[in-house]
């Protein structure tokens, strides 16, 4: 497909308001996002084709932050960050060529849900081969297996989403936030809610961003002052998550299970399958 550059930087709806990616995604990681984006078109690379690249650079670099050698490290990291932009070239090449689908958006869902639990399990396993600590081992197990939302209820929110939103390639929901550019959009829709803020600090990409800092923290600048002791900054980060993170699950299944949402979403799904084949 033969297109120039600038129709894709100037593309309205490149910028997906519907995403939580924070300043960080939306000052640093989208300008190298759209050079990716313009070969990926240029060179017919399917959206799908880059979000299972993604999916596959992502399982490396998590798998890499296990190993004691800190340039491994570094490397699983830089892999990670690169998996983060290709995480936004495939949603941009979706919207550009039209091709927005349920199947990519289920593929882009099952990437989150590969990536994040084994970031927990990796840098848990990363930290007892430095530390020794066998707690790392299980804090970051459970920190993973409590974050997996492969539950109903998760899968049928994505679907009333997708139905909602991400299906519209007219992007009529844009509409429904205040008149501005897409960066205002955006921020308006991660920024200004606090709930939402707090939530994402526990999802990808944040969550990826956040053992990042710790890791370079610990291997690059606190190294001489932890050395001789059995706990870091990413010690303390999984003792938290591992935590925090199954007594969240555990509460928001009790929560769906008091308030009926599952059996309520899946009407919503049901009548809606129905109205279509009518």
């Amino acid at each position: 497909m033969q297109v120039k550059y600038t129709e894709i930087k100037n593309f309205k709806y490149r910028i997906n308001p519907e995403e939580r990616q924070g300043a960080y995604g939306l000052y640093f990681i989208r300008p190298f996002s759209i050079v990716l984006t313009f070969l990926a078109i240029r060179l017919d690379i399917s959206a799908n084709q880059v979000t299972v690249g993604q999916i596959l650079v992502g399982v490396v670099g998590s798998g890499m932050l296990s190993f004691v050698d800190p340039s491994l490290t570094l490397v699983g990291l830089i892999l990670l960050q690169f998996g983060f932009v290709l995480d936004n070239v495939d949603g941009e090449v979706a919207r550009f060529r039209g091709t927005v689908s349920l199947t990519g958006k289920y593929l882009d869902t099952v990437g989150h849900e590969l990536v994040v639990p084994m970031l927990y399990f990796c840098v848990g396993l990363g930290n007892f081969a430095r530390l020794g600590t066998i707690e790392s081992v299980v804090l970051g197990f459970l920190a993973g297996l409590f974050s997996l939302r492969l539950d109903v209820i998760t899968m049928s929110h994505e679907a009333l989403q997708f139905k909602g939103t991400k299906s519209n390639t007219t992007f009529d929901y844009y509409e429904r936030f205040e008149e501005g550019s897409v960066p205002s959009l955006y921020r308006q829709k991660n920024e200004k809610s606090l709930t939402r803020v707090l939530y994402g600090m526990f999802a990808y990409p944040a969550i990826m961003n956040i053992i990042t800092i710790i890791l370079l923290a610990d291997l690059f600048f606190l190294h001489e002052v932890l050395a001789s002791m059995r706990f870091n900054l990413m010690y303390v980060f999984l003792a938290v998550h591992g935590t925090l993170i199954p007594l969240r699950r555990v509460y928001t299944i009790w929560r769906f299970v008091h308030s009926r949402a599952t059996e309520q979403t899946y009407l919503k799904l049901r009548e809606d399958a129905e109205g279509k084949r009518e």
